[in-house]
Parts: structure tokens; sequence; C-alpha cells
């Protein structure tokens, strides 16, 4: 009997072995993925491009992403130059789809944004037009060989979002491919914001001096300080100096300079008086030589006093170049 027993456990463990190496092979062997699969993503740094996008909501312009300016990245991964990569989606070799980087796999499904592209909500899906949550959208122009990626309007603020997307080799895997990595957030460079203190005395002022700002001014104007204050109004130029709401940030396009020009005397509610009026309490002034923005204090005011003005500059021909300054005022 114990013979017979230690035979059939003989029989089946060699059986066992048998079943396992079966199974070891089942599980080395390379999954081929169906029409409805998400491949999986091999990871690979070296593939990836990866941009960040700031969209000012003051000026929302769309962002390009020239190919040809990756062609030896696409030649080196794909064994394709970009002008293939686009032959390839027309006969396709080629597929170009969105990467879901939670599960790490490709994402299949198709555009949404007619045929060139993909809405993004704000969790970085794929999403429709009609979503009130879509925070970005993607197209491909394969005529010019480029991704526009472009904002969507009325986005708050600090909202940011990231998608991926990617073409590969078309196969039974997508293991040959380029990314692109898209952090995209939407700020406003058209404020700055600053507190000053006023020195002590009558007409007493401080002077923000502009080449501290010579960022803004670059990116909103697309000008040097000196270009800039050049182009004021006051020197024949299509910069106008504006006051503006501090509160709703609704410009005055309407009052007169009431100061030095380019300048303004401001009420303690911070918007445009005259010299002398009931409430006036601060005056800005722009002084293009000494480059600097004087804000400066009325008479017979009480140390301590606070107030907040904000003072706007504008291309009056192309008004989509601006900046304005938000300034919390104390007096000394």
């Amino acid at each position: 009997m114990r013979r017979i027993l230690i035979y059939i456990f003989a029989i089946s463990l060699s059986f066992n072995f048998l079943t396992c190496s079966d199974h070891y092979e089942e599980a080395t062997s390379k999954h081929v993925y169906g029409e409805d699969e998400n491949p999986y993503l091999r990871v690979d740094q070296e593939a990836t491009i990866t941009t960040n996008i700031e969209f000012a909501v003051e000026r929302l312009e769309p962002y390009v992403v020239s190919l040809d300016d990756h062609n030896e990245l696409f030649q080196e991964k794909m064994g394709m130059t970009v002008e293939q990569v686009i032959s390839g989606l027309n006969n396709g070799s080629v597929v170009f789809y969105n990467i879901n980087t939670t599960r790490n796999h490709w994402n299949k499904s198709g555009k949404t944004k007619g045929n060139t592209g993909w809405y993004y909500n704000t969790a970085g899906g794929v999403t429709t037009e009609s979503d009130n949550a879509k925070t970005a959208s993607l197209d491909i122009d394969t005529n010019n060989k480029t991704l526009i990626v472009t904002p969507i309007e009325n986005v708050a603020v600090g909202t940011s979002v990231a998608f991926n997307v990617g073409f590969a080799v078309n196969g039974d895997d997508y293991d040959d491919y380029v990314r692109f990595s898209f952090q995209v957030s939407y700020t406003d460079p058209t404020i700055v914001m600053l507190n000053i203190t006023i020195p002590a005395g009558d007409y007493a002022s401080y002077g923000i001096d502009l080449n501290n700002y010579a960022e803004t001014i670059a990116l909103c104007m697309e000008m040097t300080v000196e270009e800039f204050l050049a182009n004021m109004d006051t020197n024949g130029g299509k910069i106008r100096m504006y006051a503006v709401n501090p509160q709703s940030g609704e410009w005055d396009e309407t009052s007169s300079y009431t100061a030095n020009a380019p300048g303004y005397w401001m009420n303690n509610s911070g918007a445009v008086c005259n010299w002398g009026d009931t409430g006036f309490t601060v005056f800005a002034e722009l002084n293009t030589d000494d480059q600097l923005l004087y804000i400066g204090r009325a008479p017979e005011l009480t140390a301590g006093n606070k107030y907040a003005i904000s003072i706007g500059y504008r291309n009056m021909e192309s008004v989509n170049y601006f900046f304005r300054f938000i300034i919390g005022v104390t007096l000394a």
C-alpha cells in the first residue's frame, strides 16, 4: 500500500512540473494586443519631450510645437523622419494617441475635437467640447507638422492640467515611440501686486522702479523698459496710462490726466479726481526720464491711513498688450 501511494505521488509531481512548465512558457511570451485593447506603455524617459505652458488669461493665444524641431529624436526612437511619421499616419504604419499616465498605457479613444485632436478636463482626461470642465485642447496639423495646444476661455487663474500624447510605430505593441508631455497652467502676468509706504510729509512720494518689472513689460508689452517709456502717449506714442478700479478691475477709459501727465489724482476709493476735490488722497505720476512711477500723498493726511489704487498701461492700437499695478498704499 505504501509503494502504491509513493508511486501515485511521483506521477502527480511529474504532472505538476509539466503544468508549471506550460504556464511559464505562456507567462514569458509577449502579449499581442487586440484591436480594442490599450497597449502597455514601455517607459522610456529619453523618448519624452516635456513642455510647460503658461497661458496668460488676459491674452490667450495657442501654443505651437514644431515636430521638425524633434526630428533627431523621431529618427532615434522610431527610425523615421518627421516627414515619414506624418506619411505613416496617413497609411496606418504610425499611430497617434493619448497616453494614460495613471495606468501607464496608451489610450486609443477616438478624437473629440473634430478629426484633429482632443479636449481635456481638469484631471487631464479626454473630454468633449460640451464639458464645462474642459481646460485645454490639442490638435495635430499634419500639413504644417505641428501640435497646437489651445487654451479655453474663462478658465480660472491657477488652474492647471497635465496630459500626454505620443506617436508610435504601429504593430503588436507601441514600444517604439516619441511622447509629448504637456503641463498647462493659467496665470495672470498682467497684474503686478505690491505694497508701498509713502514717507511722511505733504506731497511726499514713493518711486516704483519700472526696471524691477522689466520681465512683465517684456511679456505683456513685448518691449524693453526704454521702448515702453518712449512709446507713452505723452511722448507721441500709443501707450496710455489708466486708472483702474482696484476692486472690479474696470479700466477708466474716459478720464483725462489730472496730475502731471501721464498721471492722476485719486480719491480714497482709487477713482480719478482733481486736486482739491473732496476726498483727494494720492497721486500717481510716471516720470519717463527717471523710469519711476511716483505714488504721492495729498497734504494733511493722517499717518497710518491705508488705500488701494490700481494703475494700468495699455497700447491704444493693440489693446491685447497691457498690464497693471495693484498697489496697497500706507502713509508713514
